[in-house]
């Protein structure tokens, strides 16, 4: 059962099943008959999230509500959870329709492709670690609000 009261210690997602099939309506998607495990996968994915701000009770069970997070210099609300992270959760569940969010098992990205004459790409993925997966609209939308844990790219220009 999914509970979006943010005082309730049963309380276990940010969007309830109500906003989800709204978001899908509005976009033409078709959801499952059973829409509290979408939302549940979800918010598994959005809780490992590294979060802007601290939460208002360090008890509570999921990481929002939270305080000291800014955006555009103004302060959020301690007593709501944002929009964005709301709709960040509807995205991630249509996500989920199609599978695990957070699978333990997926391909490796391609290490090196070629095509003759033209361009050679070779790709930082070392043998035995695992492709993993990205979500570019959901880290958009919650821009402020999450952290980005940091990454690097290596390039190589070199003229034929």
């Amino acid at each position: 059962m999914i509970n979006t009261n943010i005082n309730s210690p049963d309380f276990n997602s940010y969007a309830s099943e109500a906003d989800l099939a709204a978001f899908a309506d509005l976009r033409g998607i078709e959801l499952p008959d059973k829409t509290a495990p979408l939302l549940i996968r979800a918010m598994d994915y959005l809780e490992g999230m590294n979060w802007a701000g601290r939460r208002v009770n360090p008890a509570q069970p999921l990481a929002w509500p939270r305080k000291e997070v800014y955006i555009e210099d103004h302060e959020l609300p301690h007593d709501q959870i944002p929009r964005q992270v709301i709709t960040a959760q509807c995205m991630l569940a249509v996500e989920a329709i199609d599978g695990e969010l957070l699978g333990s098992v997926r391909e490796a990205a391609v290490k090196t492709e070629r095509v003759e004459g033209a361009v050679t790409m070779t790709y930082a993925v070392a043998d035995g670690e695992t492709f993993t997966p990205s979500y570019p609209a959901v880290t958009a939308l919650l821009d402020g609000l999450a952290i980005a844990r940091g990454f690097a790219i290596n390039t190589f220009a070199e003229r034929a």
